[in-house]
């Protein structure tokens, strides 16, 4: 019930001028020449009638888009010194961490503070400081909710995406946190709704959180007599499209973006305009949740998420930190991986060669890359959640199971049969016994779920016998594995896929 959620608007919101009067409290609360450490956003001007002993600029604790939001501005003065130790970029509108000695500034009623260190600081601790005030799952689940109408799968990956992923340890993809829920379809009214809805949402979140490319931004202190100028404000987090054009786009992102989509360094909410589900979409092949839409999605203008946003984010941030890694070695890990192996069997006795064909590289469901986008959802559910456990593993395995379901009935004949062929090349004609088929099938799945890409003879061996293989024609089809030169061993007990050129 969203006045469960309300537990008291007033008591959970924060503004901006909120904000400014509690570090207005806390400046004044120091006396003169007591040691103080403080964060806030940097401004480099000098405030009205600096001294010429030192480098003077100003602290807000507020982020220079909320400026113009906040009924008061109560600037600190840093007197940066020769001896200062700074380790971090000086531009307007850094985040930084400041340590010094607390004065009066000898002009105006300001307060400022002899820097002994600046460091950089990341964004995200700005959202901490009121890390009390995090929603509960259910209150947070509620606000998007009511807020955005679709199927069970679709609102919940939009609000898993929110809380980015995790890090797997000793994956070789060089990967940032970022994940990506698409949507696709051959309707520009199911998709201009999903944009709609999804611009609603980042369009209440703040500036510094946007991926877009960034504009000067110029603020006028009227009282202070000074402009500040910001030419990037915060490294931008989240993405949409900035223009429906680009919805029709093999990639609906702008150029610039690219990379960062490429190498997960931000969240992506794209939906797509497609002319004809394609195999090798590159969308679908790099995003978490890949959804093929089938109705419009709904909207519906929520105030309670408009003023509740600021505690939105510290939810995000807040879980965001508590699970930085997984460990392949982790015991939920492991088991996630004999779900998902289990997982990928069913679809290939259900689906057949389609399946099968739709896991090579470059596909689709490419069954390494497949694995490690599962993981990433695995690990932005687990933000969410708050822990891995059974309900967990089978949501994303759910979630995978209607991708596939979706993906299967959308491509059309014409382009399955374009993969099938690729498949039979791979597969090659004096290689088809059905027995070995399989093995090497299963050989494929459990390298695709492997981190480091190999796997051990007795975990192959165990896999064989488990998939119906007797003891002594399990070891033969590995060694003809080996000796016909589809498996090589690279070190003593383990097994490595030779990859066709």
């Amino acid at each position: 019930m969203i006045h469960a959620l309300l537990r008291s608007v007033e008591r959970l919101s924060i503004s901006p001028s909120k904000r400014a009067r509690d570090f207005q409290q806390a400046i004044q609360a120091y006396k003169n020449y007591e040691p103080v450490e403080l964060r806030g956003f940097l401004i480099l001007r000098q405030p009205p009638n600096a001294p010429k002993d030192g480098v003077y600029y100003l602290l807000s604790p507020l982020a220079p888009k909320e400026l113009p939001k906040a009924s008061i501005r109560p600037y600190v003065v840093l007197k940066i010194m020769e001896n200062t130790n700074v380790s971090a970029q000086l531009k307007s509108g850094e985040y930084v961490k400041v340590k010094g000695i607390i004065d009066t500034y000898p002009y105006g009623n300001m307060r400022l503070i002899h820097v002994t260190s600046i460091e950089r600081r990341d964004y995200s601790e700005y959202w901490l400081q009121y890390e009390d005030l995090a929603l509960t799952k259910r209150e947070f689940m509620e606000l998007f909710d009511n807020t955005i109408y679709a199927n069970y799968e679709i609102r919940r990956a939009i609000i898993y995406s929110l809380f980015a992923s995790p890090a797997l340890v000793g994956v070789n993809k060089n990967w940032g946190e970022g994940v990506t829920f698409s949507a696709l379809k051959n309707d520009s009214k199911i998709i201009h709704s999903l944009w709609n809805a999804s611009r609603y949402v980042l369009r209440l979140l703040p500036d510094e959180l946007l991926l877009k490319r960034r504009k000067e931004f110029l603020y006028v202190d009227e009282e202070l007599d000074l402009d500040f100028t910001f030419s990037k404000i915060g490294d931008g987090w989240y993405y949409l499209p900035s223009s429906k054009l680009l919805l029709k786009k093999d990639l609906p992102i702008a150029e610039w973006a690219v990379p960062y989509f490429n190498d997960k360094r931000a969240v992506f909410l794209a939906p797509k305009l497609y002319k004809k589900a394609s195999p090798e979409d590159p969308l679908a092949h790099l995003s978490e949740t890949p959804f093929i839409l089938n109705e419009p999605i709904g909207l519906e203008r929520n105030r309670e998420l408009e003023q509740l946003i600021p505690n939105v984010l510290i939810t995000v941030f807040k879980e965001r930190n508590k699970l930085l890694s997984l460990s392949p070695s982790d015991k939920a890990m492991k088991r996630f991986r004999e779900k998902f192996e289990n997982w990928i069997a069913k679809n290939a006795r259900e689906y057949g060669e389609k399946f099968d064909a739709l896991r090579l590289k470059g596909m689709i469901f490419e069954t390494n890359t497949r694995y490690l986008l599962s993981v990433r959802l695995l690990g932005s559910i687990a933000r969410f959640e708050g822990e891995i456990n059974t309900s967990i593993i089978r949501n994303v395995l759910n979630m995978n199971q209607e991708i596939v379901d979706m993906w299967m009935n959308e491509i059309s004949e014409k382009e399955m049969l374009k993969v099938l062929e690729i498949y039979e090349k791979y597969i090659e004609q004096d290689f088809r016994n059905k027995r070995a088929v399989m093995a090497l099938r299963i050989f494929m799945d459990l390298e695709a779920t492997s981190v480091d890409g190999s796997v051990t003879k007795e975990e192959f061996y165990n896999a064989l016998r488990k998939y119906g293989f007797k003891p002594s024609y399990a070891q033969e089809i590995i060694d003809r594995l080996i000796a016909d030169g589809y498996l090589y061993e690279p070190f003593l007990g383990k097994l490595r896929l030779i990859k066709p050129e």
